[in-house]
């Protein structure tokens, strides 16, 4: 990916939720095998050092419990930064077909900006909600966008929130109806996992939490970046089909 990404001005468009959510699902099962095999080897990471993390003694239990938590915010940066550039390849050539390890490289080369942004949101929104909780929402919807943000476009990961705040701007109703949808169906999604893996050994549990993890997150992540490139580029398709590649008016002018 050209790290030097001209930074998009978010056009001022009305955002549909139902619009959104059918592009999320109709950009979900196009890509279901690779979301998924990219959300089993993150998540069967993390949550293989987070059930250890729970089974030894002593100093172990403190520095294997730190490393979950490392790994936790460090792989969940990296899946979601993973799957946006997946999709930015779609954005410019229906035929994009990367790697996984071209996919992680490059999502790897922001991870430091990824996670700082991880840690600010889960900050500012987790403390929103526990002082009046719309706050909180208020936090989450503003800085819907910011991931996308902070691996498509340049500057700091403070500068990611602040770009991702103009971006909703005038669409706040939209977003947040997006993001209570797909918060509605991860939970509803979870429940069997849950329940399947209630009082079951550790590997059960493993299996049943990571399959469940790799099925929800893509759709969170695939749904904020349809919201990023509706509010950023509304005349342009999210995902172009398969043979097609987007050319822009320069294109047109440098071939004529």
């Amino acid at each position: 990916m050209d790290s030097s990404v001209v930074t998009r001005e978010a056009a001022r468009v009305e955002l549909g939720a139902g619009a959104v959510l059918k592009e999320t699902w109709r950009l979900y099962k196009r890509l279901f095998v690779r979301s998924l095999v990219l959300g089993l080897v993150v998540f069967g990471t993390v949550r293989l050092v987070d059930g250890l993390s729970r089974t030894g003694h002593g100093s172990a239990v403190a520095a294997m419990g730190l490393l979950s938590i490392v790994l936790s915010f460090a792989g969940v940066a990296l899946l979601e930064g993973g799957l946006v550039e997946i999709v930015r390849g779609l954005h410019d050539d229906g035929d994009a077909d990367e790697s996984f390890g071209g996919v992680m490289q490059n999502a790897g080369g922001r991870l430091g900006k990824l996670v700082a942004v991880s840690l600010l949101t889960g900050l500012g929104i987790g403390l929103g909600l526990v002082l009046l909780v719309v706050p909180g929402l208020v936090l989450m919807t503003r800085w819907a966008v910011a991931v996308p943000v902070a691996m498509l476009e340049d500057g700091s990961a403070r500068e990611a929130l602040r770009r991702s705040r103009e971006i909703v701007d005038g669409n706040s109703w939209p977003v947040f109806w997006v993001l209570a949808a797909t918060a509605a169906l991860t939970f509803v999604v979870w429940i069997p996992f849950v329940a399947a893996s209630s009082g079951s050994g550790l590997f059960a549990s493993w299996i049943a939490m990571t399959i469940a993890s790799a099925l929800t997150l893509p759709y969170s992540a695939h749904a904020i970046t349809v919201v990023y490139y509706a509010l950023t580029e509304p005349g342009r398709p999210v995902a172009l089909e398969p043979g097609e590649r987007w050319r822009s008016v320069w294109d047109e002018d440098a071939g004529s």
